[in-house]
């Protein structure tokens, strides 16, 4: 990559290291195919490689790849090491949909919704789909720590990257049953959501993959600013995706934009809405995300307060201040230029999509 940085060249790397990953992905699941002799399983298992191959920026194993070569790695086979993440995307992503009762991911159905399609009329449809999903969920699991042992590093760099990779689906777990709570009525307050989306978005997103590449770099020492960096641009990742959530299209969703109403999720929006509104139009937002089915009227009625009631201006100002700080951190780091521009650039790049 090219010391520069100018936005097409970041653009033109981030292709360029997708196509190496999706390759890398590709030689995985030829290898897996083989491997299984059930029809009806190999059925499920090919779906799994088509949902994965599917879509997708490849955003956690390009960070993988971007700190190992900023830590001084210059091996391909960083590429078999990295989709271990992107195959416990597939498993997040799965049971996720499960959880939320979405038909939806990316524009396209929904896992378990498309494995109704090939299991047809069986009894019990719908409960039988959604347990296959469950089971293919779970493959991935397996998947995802297979590929990273069988990666051609040394043993302690690979140990050091596995347990990084364990803590990240640790962490992560506690984040999606605390986002669960919520969306049953729990209130939280900000610290609580902020605590959440450390766990959910944070350490899964950016500072579990950048660690991960730094331990398969060989380094293990001085990552502070790279966690700081990870943390803080994760949080920014997410309130901009609720930001989209809220207001943004069906195409830059990838599913209905009430979903999250709908779901009941307490967003930093909803939540700064309440604080700053009187109590007829704080009880109207509870109430709203209490129905689990929102009207266009009520839905439209809702980002309206958002917007007026200064809570979206609150989260778009954190958003700056966390990407302002993040890339502060990451210029402190002892490591390769290149990939150190690019990740000041990503920064910004992950909060750039528009409503």
């Amino acid at each position: 990559m090219a010391d520069s940085d100018g936005q097409e060249t970041f653009f033109a790397y981030m292709e360029n290291e997708r196509k190496k990953i999706n390759d890398a992905l590709e030689r995985y699941f030829n290898k897996v195919s083989k491997q299984v002799n059930d029809q009806h399983m190999g059925k499920i298992v090919a779906e799994l490689r088509d949902y994965t191959l599917s879509g997708g920026k490849r955003v956690r194993p390009i960070l993988i790849v971007a700190a190992y070569r900023m830590f001084g790695g210059t091996g391909d086979e960083i590429y078999d090491a990295a989709i271990s993440i992107e195959l416990s995307q597939s498993f997040f992503l799965i049971h996720d949909d499960i959880m939320d009762r979405s038909d939806l991911r990316r524009g396209k159905k929904s896992f378990h919704r498309r494995v109704e399609d090939i299991i047809g009329n069986v009894k019990d449809r719908e409960h039988m789909a959604e347990a296959l999903a469950i089971v293919a969920g779970d493959l991935a699991v397996d998947y995802t720590f297979e590929s990273l042992l069988e990666a051609d590093f040394p043993a302690d760099k690979k140990l050091m990257a596995l347990k990084q990779l364990v803590e990240i689906i640790k962490v992560t777990g506690y984040g999606e049953g605390l986002d669960m709570f919520s969306s049953s009525g729990i209130k939280l307050t900000k610290n609580d959501l902020i605590r959440l989306h450390l766990r959910k978005t944070a350490k899964y997103t950016l500072e579990g993959p950048l660690l991960m590449g730094a331990y398969l770099a060989g380094r293990t020492h001085g990552l502070e600013h790279l966690k700081s960096y990870g943390n803080l641009v994760g949080l920014a990742f997410q309130l901009h995706d609720d930001v989209i959530g809220l207001f943004g299209t069906e195409k830059e969703i990838g599913k209905p934009p009430k979903s999250d109403v709908n779901e009941g999720k307490q967003t930093l929006l909803m939540i700064k809405a309440m604080e700053n509104t009187q109590n007829e139009i704080r009880s109207f937002i509870q109430e709203t995300l209490e129905k689990g089915d929102v009207s266009d009227g009520d839905f439209e009625k809702l980002k309206k307060i958002v917007a007026e009631s200064g809570s979206l201006d609150y989260s778009r100002f954190l958003i700056d201040c966390f990407v302002a700080s993040g890339k502060k951190y990451i210029g402190k780091i002892d490591g390769n230029d290149a990939e150190r521009n690019f990740l000041i650039w990503f920064a910004g790049y992950l909060v750039s999509r528009k409503y």
